[in-house]
């Protein structure tokens, strides 16, 4: 066994400061009710004003910069960098880490226009997701507003973590997969390096290792708006972000000015239910994919068959016919890579040329994109935060009847996404947080089905959230393909941009935007 790598110095150094919350101003006083998770109590009351607060600039901002390493930002977008202590355990603020933060605006962008916050969760460093943005249809919003990314806690460049051995990395990346494993065996060794690496991340990060969940991440974004000033926040979640964005409103009351939900996840739902979600979700993303592509005629390198071919591809990587490439890192490579390419021809192409390579025995460029997603979406600050929020664990021995059920509903997602739920086995769990009682600002949703990342039906499992709330969302449906409604579609944004505006919208509630 590799000996086990230490946690990153910044994280030694910064959770041994003493200190105290970060901000001139705590804000006004919180709007009291039955939270819980280690945060202020949400609101209690049953109706969502009519009236949203006005949004307003930062009073104390931040010491914005240049972002050291980054790529070039797209022409004609200004992004700055900037980091912020936070207490490591909002209720007992004496040691403190380090978030990062990014931001994004245009020459348009009005300098005394109230600052929107972005998270994207775990499902990539939020500064990647921003850059999706800045880079895409969805750059318009800021004409109106500059965007603020939040990168979550653990993950680059938010004091990252480093707890996991080389060789619990490795079985994690492969689910389990070694030569001629069977499923019971990748369930045994997933489970094994799932325990290992539980018992060593502890180890590493004790007293704090359950401070890196969803509480966590609310906590650092309240410590933005009291360093800010503000009285209220506006919050994009996209993704797993939803669940923070959800989070911080059930944890600080009336401080939610505005809730935009991008393709949001099933809020507090078990490991079950989660994984179901989003094992039809991708599949039925991954579907729509390989239609659009077969649209395409002779453009189209997969043909007409472009589920099957993606099926044999991860066949090979099962079977370690895949130049190394496991079938765990083959359909990471594929959904990633669409999660980030251009909804368009070319964007739709470049993955499908790399899945077809790869079928035809070339590797490298599908190498390349299964090493993009270990990068943004399996660190081990991910693995840690994922595991820290996981609900009613599955047990092990009901893994392999999942692979089977869910295989079979599921052919290109089933196997990876029950076997991924072995990830946190034997890991403790953070106390989950109660779903707001009420939202001080009726949310906008917007909706994709062609999310390769989480699936589009996780907004499925919110209307009864809503319901018990007594709110009544917005929502724009968008059929495209790709990670963020916002960052891919302007409509969208100019929805957003009349939200942030003037709340509740005026019009229909169910609305749609062209893909």
């Amino acid at each position: 066994m590799p000996a086990r790598l230490v946690a990153t110095a910044g994280l030694v150094v910064t959770l041994g400061l003493a200190g105290c919350a970060v901000g001139p101003d705590p804000g006004p006083a919180l709007v009291p009710g039955g939270g819980n998770g280690g945060g202020p109590a949400a609101s209690t009351t049953s109706s969502t004003p009519a009236q949203a607060p006005t949004l307003q600039k930062p009073g104390t901002d931040l010491a914005w910069g240049g972002c050291a390493g980054a790529p070039a930002a797209p022409a004609g977008v200004t992004l700055q960098c900037a980091e912020l202590d936070s207490p490591v355990n909002p209720d007992n603020p004496r040691s403190t880490l380090t978030v990062h933060f990014t931001r994004a605006s245009v020459a348009d962008t009005p300098a005394d226009a109230a600052p929107l916050v972005l998270t994207a969760g775990t499902d990539m460093p939020s500064s990647r997701a921003l850059r999706l943005l800045a880079d895409g249809p969805g750059r318009s919003l800021l004409d109106k507003h500059p965007i603020v990314a939040v990168d979550r806690r653990g993950i680059p460049d938010s004091t990252p973590l480093d707890c996991l051995t080389r060789s619990e990395r490795v079985t994690l990346a492969d689910n389990g997969l070694t030569a001629g494993a069977d499923t019971a065996k990748r369930i045994t060794d997933l489970a094994d390096a799932a325990s290992s690496a539980s018992d060593g991340c502890t180890e590493t990060l004790t007293p704090d290792q359950l401070q890196f969940g969803i509480t966590a991440a609310a906590s650092d974004i309240e410590t933005l708006r009291q360093r800010w000033n503000v009285p209220t926040l506006g919050l994009i979640g996209l993704g797993e972000g939803s669940d923070v964005a959800i989070a911080y409103t059930a944890l600080y009351g009336g401080r939610t000015g505005r809730l935009v939900l991008d393709t949001p996840t099933p809020f507090g739902a078990n490991a079950r239910d989660a994984g179901a979600v989003r094992a039809s979700g991708v599949q039925a993303a991954l579907v729509t994919f390989a239609q659009r592509c077969g649209a395409l005629g002779a453009g189209c390198p997969l043909g007409t068959a472009g589920v099957a071919t993606m099926g044999d591809v991860l066949t090979k990587g099962r079977t370690g016919a895949l130049g190394g490439l496991s079938d765990t890192q083959a359909l990471a490579a594929i959904t990633t890579g669409l999660a980030l390419a251009p909804n368009d021809t070319a964007g739709l192409t470049s993955v499908a040329s790399a899945i077809a390579a790869a079928d035809n025995g070339d590797v490298k460029a599908l190498t390349d994109l299964a090493n993009q997603a270990e990068e943004l979406r399996l660190t081990d600050g991910q693995v840690v935060s994922v595991c820290n929020d996981v609900t009613g664990p599955v047990g092990q021995n009901e893994v392999a009847g999942l692979v089977t059920a869910w295989t079979k509903q599921n052919p290109l997602t089933g196997t990876d996404t029950a076997l991924s739920l072995v990830r946190c086995n034997g890991w403790a769990s953070s106390e989950p947080v109660n779903p707001p009682e009420s939202f001080p600002v009726a949310p906008l949703v917007l909706l994709n089905s062609g999310d390769p990342i989480n699936g589009g039906e996780g907004v499925k499992g919110l209307s009864p959230l809503f319901a018990r709330a007594g709110t009544t969302p917005v929502t724009v449906d968008w059929n495209g393909l790709g990670y963020s409604v916002l960052a891919r579609s302007t409509c969208a944004a100019d929805v957003v941009a009349q939200y942030v505006a003037h709340s509740p919208l005026e019009g229909p509630a169910d609305r749609g935007c062209p893909a």
